[in-house]
C-alpha cells in the first residue's frame, strides 16, 4: 500500500484561532460558553466540553457570569448588540475572513441595495453574513437557482468561504448574463480553494480516497464530493470506526484528507487506523 496525506489536511488557520481561544479561556479559569457548537466537528467539541467550554443553543442559556465565545463562523449584528444589552462578555472568534465578508456587505448595501450570496441558506457562516446586509439578501447556492430567481438590476455577490470554486463560478456566469450592475467579490477562502485543488489531484491518482471529518461539516461534505467525482472509492470518516475492514487492499494506492474542522489527532488516528487494516 502506497499512503499519501494532504499536506493541506485539517485545521484552517480560522478554525485553529477559535479551537486556541477556547482552550485559553478554559485554562485561564473563565467559565466560557460558545454559541453553539464552536466548529462542526462532534469529537473536538467534545473534547472542549471536558475542558469546560460547553457549547449553548441560545444567549438565553447563558448564566450570569459566563462569558460567551463567538464561533468561527460569525454571527449577525444583533447578537452582538443583545450580549451588550444583557452585559454579557464576547470574546469573538469570527474568522477573519468571514468578518471581512460582514464588512463588505455592510458597507455595499448601506443604501438598501440587494447582496446575493453564493450558499446554503441555513449554515451558521451563511445566516451570519445575511444579518449584515442593510437591503434583500438572496440565497443562491446553484446554476438553477440563479436561472430561477428574480433577480435585481443591481447586486454584490459574495460566496460561502467553503463552497466549491466551480458551483461558485456556474452561479456567477448566470449573475454576469442577468444583472447589469453586478459587483463581485470572490470570498471563497483560500485555505478552502487550496484543500479542494489538492483533493483533486489526490484523488485522480489515488485508488482509494479517505475524507476526515464531521458528518455536519460543510467543508467535508464538499470535499468527498470533489473526491467521489475523481475517485471511486471515496469514504468519509468521521472517526476511525467509520473505515471498515476491506476497503483497503495491499497493493492500493490510498490518500487521506481532512476537512478544515478536522483537529490533527483525529487524522492521525484514522491514519493508524488505515495502516493497521493492511499490517
Amino acid at each position: 500500500m502506497k499512503l499519501t496525506i494532504g499536506e493541506h489536511a485539517g485545521f484552517c488557520f480560522g478554525v485553529r484561532r477559535a479551537v486556541d481561544k477556547a482552550f485559553e479561556c478554559a485554562q485561564g479559569q473563565l467559565s466560557c460558553v460558545t454559541l453553539g457548537p464552536l466548529i462542526h466537528n462532534p469529537q473536538e467539541v467534545e473534547r472542549l466540553a471536558e475542558a469546560g467550554v460547553r457549547s449553548v443553543d441560545s444567549l438565553d442559556d447563558v448564566q450570569p457570569g459566563q462569558t460567551v465565545i463567538i464561533r468561527s463562523h460569525g454571527v449577525t449584528p444583533q447578537v452582538y448588540a443583545q450580549c451588550e444589552a444583557r452585559g454579557i462578555p464576547v470574546i469573538d472568534a469570527t474568522c477573519p475572513h468571514v468578518a471581512h465578508i460582514h464588512e463588505l456587505v455592510r458597507e455595499y448595501s448601506v443604501g438598501g441595495d440587494a447582496v446575493i450570496i453564493v450558499g446554503e441558506r441555513d449554515h451558521p457562516e451563511v445566516v451570519g453574513i445575511a444579518g449584515w446586509a442593510g437591503g434583500p439578501v438572496l440565497f443562491l447556492p446553484t446554476r438553477e437557482d440563479a436561472l430561477a430567481a428574480q433577480l435585481p438590476s443591481r447586486a454584490l455577490v459574495v460566496a460561502q468561504t467553503t463552497i466549491r470554486r466551480d458551483r461558485f463560478e456556474d452561479v456567477l456566469a448566470v449573475l454576469r448574463r442577468r444583472i447589469p450592475e453586478l459587483t463581485v467579490r470572490m470570498t471563497i477562502c483560500g485555505a478552502t480553494s487550496q484543500r479542494q485543488q489538492e483533493a483533486e489531484r489526490l484523488s485522480r491518482e489515488a485508488d482509494v480516497m479517505i475524507v476526515v471529518g464531521g458528518r455536519n461539516s460543510s467543508n467535508t461534505h464538499k470535499l468527498l464530493e470533489t473526491c467521489a467525482l475523481r475517485c471511486k472509492r471515496a469514504y468519509l470518516a468521521e472517526t476511525p470506526e467509520d473505515v471498515p475492514e476491506g476497503i483497503v487492499q495491499p497493493g492500493d494506492r490510498v490518500a487521506i484528507t481532512a476537512g478544515a474542522s478536522t483537529p490533527q489527532w483525529l487524522l492521525e488516528q484514522v491514519r493508524a487506523r488505515v495502516e493497521a487494516l493492511v499490517e
